[in-house]
């Protein structure tokens, strides 16, 4: 990438302006229902192109359309056509993994974090509610969807198999906020990231990158954890764990699971705006309107984590409805036998009371959250 006019006349300055530079946050906005941030690229034909990609902690990895990566002929004959199942979406697409230079920041600013040679999926194909699968082709079946609009850029807590065929001993291959790079396109020794919506009123996070130390405000009750992973099976979600349950809004008991709280793998995910209780049952456990209904009464019931089991102390209160801006509503999701422990998926909604720094060096995650209630 070509240095910036200004770094030009700063010499032997160069490496410390740069540090200084990628300590400044950038800010994730709320445009419609998600948090996005702006991607710049390079076209193989010299064209500079920019779009606004969702900032998704579900996955990791950034999934865009083949309309705006262009993957080039060369890199279409030397790259084997595969599919991609995206959890967030739950849509699949048909594309190349291809390498790019990529600059990123707030939606309508220059932007000031940068990317080198690094792993894109540039989704040719998706068949939206379809049996056909989708395939690279450039003339796709009637009801598929020839270079998609996807715009996804995955940040969230990394195994080490991400879209790309990387260096297993690379820890975060795919992950476009633990690869960054100065002007001059060195990586920064230090790789973490930091969210807060601290200062915005729900309307956007700032993102810090590459921060010396946390750079977070203490929101009142503060734990750092290890992130959990499988031995057994690695490409397992990797995630926190904090003691969970579900409590009754008259009388603040636990209502799930019945002999209290208990461990839960925790998730917050920008990507979705609700709520989602992962558990082996077959059926839902409690506290809806239904037995068939999957949907959470939530005028009726909240989400609490905890500091530990034994004190009972609530970290944060998460209460979904409509009266939330961003938590509309909560859900069970069933059968989920090889689930352990279960899995809560806060959604948006954990960044309206609570911050997080991830540090993937540590292997851990800071959590810092106010009450919630």
């Amino acid at each position: 990438m070509k240095p910036q006019p200004l770094l030009l006349l700063l010499g032997a300055g160069l490496a410390n302006f740069a540090q200084a530079q990628d300590n400044e946050a950038i800010t994730a906005k709320k445009i419609g229902p998600y948090f996005q941030l702006e991607i710049q690229t390079t076209a193989p034909s010299g064209e500079k192109k920019n779009s606004i990609f969702v900032m998704d902690t579900g996955s990791t990895g950034i999934v865009g359309s083949a309309g705006f990566f262009i993957p080039t002929a060369q890199e279409q004959a030397s790259s084997t056509c595969t599919t991609l199942s995206y959890s967030s979406s739950g849509n699949t697409y048909a594309g190349y993994i291809i390498n790019r230079d990529l600059s990123y920041g707030t939606p309508g600013k220059a932007p000031t974090k940068h990317l080198k040679n690094f792993p894109v999926f540039a989704a040719v194909q998706h068949c939206p509610n379809s049996k056909n699968k989708p395939t690279c082709s450039k003339t796709p079946a009637p009801t598929c969807n020839h270079n998609p609009k996807v715009f996804m850029m995955g940040v969230g807590f990394d195994s080490p198999h991400g879209i790309s065929q990387v260096d297993a001993e690379q820890a975060n291959p795919t992950n476009p906020f633990l690869n960054l790079v100065d002007n001059n396109g060195i990586p920064f020794e230090v790789q973490n990231y930091a969210l807060t919506s601290t200062h915005s009123n729900s309307s956007s996070i700032d993102v810090y990158l590459a921060s010396t130390q946390n750079p977070l405000p203490n929101l009142g009750k503060t734990l750092t954890l290890p992130l959990s992973t499988s031995p057994a099976n690695p490409t397992v979600l990797v995630a926190p764990v904090l003691p969970f349950a579900i409590t009754s809004k008259s009388n603040d008991k636990v209502v799930y699971p019945p002999t209290g709280p208990q461990p839960a793998r925790i998730l917050p995910d920008t990507g979705i705006s609700y709520g989602i209780v992962s558990v082996a049952e077959n059926t839902p456990p409690c506290c809806t309107a239904s037995p068939n209904s999957g949907q959470i009464e939530t005028s009726d019931y909240e989400m609490q984590l905890y500091v530990n089991e034994q004190s009972k102390e609530p970290l944060v209160v998460l209460s979904y409805g409509s009266n939330q801006a961003l938590g509309h509503s909560a859900r069970w999701s069933l059968g989920h036998k090889d689930v352990s422990p279960m899995l809560f998926n806060s959604g948006q909604l954990f960044f309206e009371h609570c911050n997080y720094f991830y540090s993937p060096a540590e292997k851990q995650v800071t959590l810092s959250c106010a009450s919630g209630k």
